[in-house]
């Protein structure tokens, strides 16, 4: 078919339109969102909690030239309040809104937009307290004890929400000869002026207010109470709200007691418990000092240095923060077979020369290189020695010594109870660097020391495989770090004789064996996320040195060892000062203050490392059974199991009342006759070890039960108070309890022992 020449035109000119006004197909097209922007809606000024922002928040999409996207989905999220929509499209504008009402909650608070693929885009709007609509009271229901108890009522001016409102509120008493009520802007000090009565308060704020409840309680124990009647070394016991109120039998000469409130929720609460005794009770004698018929026997080496715990404490916190997160790639190289992992380390000759990062205040960071020449090799230790250290250190046959009795004696003793170490350099040895390093953690003219230490970033490979992230200041090896001499104080003049630190050298090997080998089957073979809590770990690897007491001494847990036992020979001796010696110092610092301490606290102070060692030997004689394999147990806990969980798994489900009966145990063992076996510590005589590295006198303190007044008492989570007092002839006596004005609450548990 033939068109005439203007037709042609024609057509081509319709077409040419058509292009122009539809647009060319295969001109540019807009490319994947690439940027996100924050539109309007962030910081919009201050507005009332739980209301609508005046402003819808609103972001721009676009792709990476510019161009505005249409139809992209964009998700809404906000941790306070709600958003009128979890995801919207952008517009033609490439805009995406969603209007926001605020949470209940006065304070900052923000919602994000995002994109997939793309950073979230975060507003933030401040949120203020709503008008006064309520008062809240600390507690609608006060319980006070008796005449002058006291307790400090909060009266708190808050809006709907809860939020507090700036109004002072003023408290009234219904009836101040039953309790009166003493303001102080924000509340009022009830005290009580009556017994056994009850009485309203009434707390105003503008034109609101509120009411509560105060009851006055009688005093305890009144003629016909229902009593126990214990004999010496029996033990009453009440929990929960029962525990409220005890009262006992006194006999026709009358009898003493020890009360000891114990406490445990598991969450590191702290109670504060208020007693009054009502004039029913009597005082008793302090019986601190310790039992006359122990004789007192100065301990060897009582002058020397302090081991500095906090050191460690610090080094097991800085490797669980910067360690952690790189467990789960550590273990998928080594089970990949990838990078260092696929290499076997030759075992080094004596003679030959060893680089080795010994900075211990960094984990993957900032190597501090020493040199170290191999002066000693055995069957499972490669003994190194800082080429820098101090002069008249060790001998050869100083480290041979130490090469030896790590294979005869630490090695042997922690893998039977705690499992063989990960070998991941494959030369079946650790790396034993004795170096003036660990010398330099001790400032200048110190009465402590610093042992040695093992640090578990020489447990992860040094360079990134693939997608394994690497610990570039890593060892790759399992090792530890060791004191050395210093006879002339070289190192921040600080002396440090050849005899003091082989003293002090055996039982670190032992410690930090534990930690390398508990670290390195957490890493590597039971498939944990983490690392053991602090406070565990630190109990086993004192553990660890006890259980070297034993095979070193050819003693045997559960044989009630006293002090004079430890100094009755050579061998014995050196073993207690070797390995036994630095627990029950812990310990101690553990007794002098029971109230705020606790054996599953999760840090490695001083008195928590005292406190569950002498639990975990505690536990380990009350269970019975293979104690190597409780250890075992408790060093390879499956996955995700840790702390307190691993101990209910290993040990008890009824942990609470373990450490409850254990608490009894640390003032009743080998002090009052006729105690059941669950209040005895059947492996020590503690009474006798103690006081022997306390200059004789026992340190657990005991407090007199107030026999007028209130008597007050805080006590932490796992910790326990020791309150004595005395009930007169053919009399009944005991006392009420209230925690912060309450009943006390059901973690709460009282142990009543009659003493005499």
């Amino acid at each position: 078919m033939r068109f005439a020449p203007g037709l042609i035109a024609l057509l081509a000119a319709t077409v040419v339109a058509q292009m122009i006004g539809c647009g060319d197909a295969s001109g540019p097209k807009a490319g994947p969102p690439a940027s996100i922007v924050l539109v309007s809606g962030d910081a919009q000024g201050s507005a009332e909690v739980g209301s609508k922002l005046g402003q819808p928040l609103a972001i721009r999409v676009s792709d990476t030239q510019g161009r505005n996207l249409t139809g992209v989905t964009v998700a809404w999220n906000t941790s306070s309040g709600a958003l009128s929509a979890s995801s919207s499209l952008t517009d033609a504008s490439g805009v995406a809104t969603v209007e926001w009402t605020l949470g209940p909650l006065a304070g900052t608070q923000s919602a994000t937009a995002t994109v997939t693929g793309l950073n979230p885009v975060t507003f933030t709007a401040v949120a203020i307290a709503g008008p006064l609509a309520q008062i809240i009271l600390s507690r609608d229901t006060v319980r006070l004890l008796g005449i002058g108890d006291v307790f400090r009522l909060s009266a708190r001016a808050a809006d709907r929400f809860g939020n507090g409102v700036l109004m002072a509120t003023s408290v009234e008493s219904a009836d101040t000869s039953i309790v009166t009520a003493d303001n102080f802007g924000a509340g009022a000090i009830l005290t009580a002026r009556a017994s056994d009565k009850t009485t309203t308060i009434r707390a105003t704020a503008g034109s609101i207010v509120k009411t509560g409840t105060i009851i006055v309680l009688a005093p305890p124990c009144p003629t016909g109470s229902s009593a126990f009647n214990l004999a010496v070394g029996e033990i009453a016991l009440v929990s929960g709200p029962a525990a409220s109120e005890f009262c006992v039998q006194g006999t026709s000469t009358g009898a003493e007691f020890i009360a000891v409130p114990f406490y445990s929720d598991f969450s590191g609460s702290l109670l504060r418990l208020s007693i009054f005794t009502g004039n029913t009770t009597i005082a008793t004698a302090s019986n601190r000092i310790t039992d006359p018929r122990l004789e007192f026997v100065q301990t060897r080496g009582s002058n020397q240095l302090r081991k500095d715990d906090a050191f460690e404490a610090e080094l097991r916190e800085r490797s669980r923060i910067e360690l952690t997160p790189l467990i789960p790639r550590a273990r998928s190289a080594r089970q990949e077979n990838t990078g260092r992992f696929s290499l076997s380390v030759a075992v080094p000759q004596v003679g030959d020369l060893m680089n080795l990062n010994a900075n211990s205040s960094s984990a993957c960071a900032n190597a501090t290189i020493r040199t170290g020449r191999v002066v000693a090799i055995s069957n499972r230790a490669i003994v190194v020695s800082d080429t820098a250290n101090p002069p008249n250190g060790f001998t050869t046959p100083d480290f041979e010594y130490f090469g030896t009795t790590f294979d005869t004696l630490v090695y042997p003793v922690d893998t039977l109870n705690f499992g063989d170490p990960s070998d991941i350099d494959k030369n079946q040895r650790v790396i034993l660097f004795f170096t003036r390093a660990v010398n330099e953690l001790t400032p200048p003219s110190q009465n402590f020391y610093v042992g040695g230490f093992f640090f578990g970033r020489d447990l992860f490979p040094t360079t990134a495989a693939g997608t394994v992230e690497g610990c570039a200041t890593s060892n790759f090896a399992e090792m530890f770090y060791l004191l050395v001499p210093d006879p002339a104080g070289t190192v921040n003049q600080n002396v440090r004789t050849a005899d003091f630190v082989r003293t002090v050298t055996i039982g670190t090997l032992a410690h930090e064996f534990q930690h390398l080998i508990n670290a390195s089957r957490h890493l590597y073979i039971n498939g944990s996320s983490t690392f053991e809590d602090s406070f565990l770990d630190e109990g086993l690897a004192h553990e660890a040195e006890e259980l070297m007491f034993y095979r070193a001494s050819g003693l045997t847990p559960g044989q009630n060892i006293t002090y004079q036992v430890t100094q009755s020979s050579q061998k014995t001796q050196v073993a207690f000062d070797n390995f036994g010696i630095q627990n029950f110092r812990r310990f101690r610092e553990f007794l002098t203050n029971t109230l705020t301490n606790s054996p599953y606290v999760n840090n490695a102070n001083i008195p928590t490392r005292g406190a569950i060692w002498s639990f975990l030997r505690y536990a380990a004689d009350r269970r019975g059974g293979s104690e190597s394999q409780m250890w075992f147990q408790l060093a390879n806990p499956p996955a995700g199991i840790h702390g307190v969980s691993n101990l209910t798994r290993a040990i008890t489900t009824d942990l609470s009342a373990w450490v409850r009966d254990w608490s009894v145990s640390n003032y009743a063992d080998d002090f009052i006759p006729g105690i059941q076996s669950v209040d005895t510590d059947p492996s020590w005589n503690m009474r006798s070890m103690v006081s022997a590295v306390n200059e004789g006198t026992w340190p657990l303190g005991t407090q007199q039960l107030d026999t007028t007044s209130v008597t007050s008492v805080g006590i932490g989570d796992g910790s326990a108070a020791y309150l004595r007092f005395g009930v007169a002839a053919n009399a009944i006596g005991g006392g009420r309890i209230t925690a912060r004005g309450a009943a006390v609450p059901a973690g709460f548990a009282l142990s009543i022992l009659r003493t005499k």
